[in-house]
């Protein structure tokens, strides 16, 4: 048996060396390898598997994602439908058949293929209430819900309510009974927003000189005038269309255009003529009654003329303007020997001139029993 090496009294620590082991029996490293003692079984470089053991998480082969589900989201994001609903059928099968990832992908695309479905539906829905079955002339051949304001001129309707133009109407041929008719358009200035009282208001004054025409139908006590102007968001988008209707309210219905209905003895005072004798000028109307000269009547009209163009200078400036234009044509107008003994006059209120009436018309009116004869000179 050997001794071991002396101790150096010296040194704070022990020589790391060999240990000694009794004989036969295989020396041990007394120095422990770097990061300390290793555990039995644990791999020398990093953590791993135990041997035999489960493996680590996410130490085992990741999962594919089903191309099928991939198609059917994006065919369900840009409106594919029936592609969608396919692809996310096929991609469901195969998930489960195979474990791969990708249920979640095809769920959202057939969400995303449903909304498409509802947008679908809600403009479907929406056009039938635009839109109206007509002929190659444009007319109206069938009965067809839609909104007022996607009424054509020409067109006759019946289930107006109020004056709402969110409701549907129904609108249909003019020869079939109805309560109403779209008589006239146009467009209101191109000048900023001024408030939804005003546009309305100027859309009726609009539509009052544009449907003046119709005033005269032998139906006109009967007639309500509706103006549907542009809200502000179309206002703000360009859009000036005014849509002028007139709806009656007689105790018949109508079953022919109003334009049928006019009375060819009765004129606009704008359309009066010189010579025209009126059974008595109705105060306030913008319609008169005319008839032959040579029937009992009470007025006649013995000048016309065009007032100069300009901006509107109020009633008053206007009146006494006419009244002197009048009253110097008066013995031009009348045979010096034979006239009527007052003199009266029309002349265009602030929408008129605003839309370019320029006319002022003269008459002549009885005072005290009706003329039987023209008293114009000729």
């Amino acid at each position: 048996m050997t001794t071991p090496p002396p101790i150096d009294d010296d040194a704070d620590e022990p020589v790391p060396g060999p240990a000694w082991a009794m004989p036969g029996e295989p020396p041990v490293e007394s120095a422990l390898p770097p990061g300390g003692p290793a555990l039995p079984g644990a791999a020398p470089h990093g953590p791993g598997p135990l041997p035999g053991g489960p493996p680590l998480p996410g130490a085992g082969p990741r999962r594919r994602t089903n191309p099928f589900a991939i198609v059917a989201l994006f065919c369900g994001l840009f409106g594919l439908v029936l592609f969608a609903i396919g692809f996310a059928v096929a991609a469901f099968v195969q998930t489960g058949r195979r474990g791969e990832r990708g249920r979640g992908l095809a769920v959202v695309g057939l969400v995303a293929a449903a909304a498409w479905v509802a947008v679908i539906a809600v403009v479907v829905v929406a056009t039938s209430l635009l839109t109206a079955d007509r002929d190659e002339a444009g007319h109206v051949t069938g009965k067809d819900r839609l909104l007022p304001g996607m009424l054509r001129v020409g067109d006759c309707f019946t289930g107006l309510e109020g004056v709402s133009s969110r409701s549907p109407i129904t609108a249909l041929p003019c020869s079939r009974p109805h309560e109403g008719e779209a008589v006239a358009e146009l467009r209101l200035p191109r000048d900023p927003w001024p408030g939804d009282g005003e546009v309305l208001e100027r859309a009726s004054d609009a539509c009052d000189y544009k449907t003046a025409r119709l005033r005269k139908s032998r139906y006109a006590e009967h007639l309500e005038a509706y103006a549907i102007p542009p809200n502000k968001p179309g206002w703000d988008a360009g859009d000036r269309r005014t849509l002028c209707i007139l709806r009656y309210i007689g105790p018949v219905k109508l079953t022919v255009p109003l334009a049928e209905t006019i009375d060819p003895h009765k004129r606009l005072w704008r359309e009066l003529r010189r010579g025209d004798c009126l059974a008595a000028w109705s105060e306030g109307s913008i319609v008169q009654s005319v008839l032959p000269c040579d029937e009992a009547h009470w007025s006649q009209v013995y000048a016309v003329y065009k007032l100069p163009s300009g901006p509107y200078a109020g009633e008053k400036a206007l009146q006494r303007k006419v009244k002197a234009g009048c009253t110097a044509r008066w013995w031009d107008g009348f045979d010096v020997r034979e006239h009527p003994q007052l003199v009266r006059f029309a002349y265009p209120v602030a929408n008129e001139w605003e839309a370019g009436v320029r006319t002022a018309v003269c008459l002549g009116e009885a005072d005290k029993k009706p003329l039987k004869k023209s008293l114009l000179r000729h």
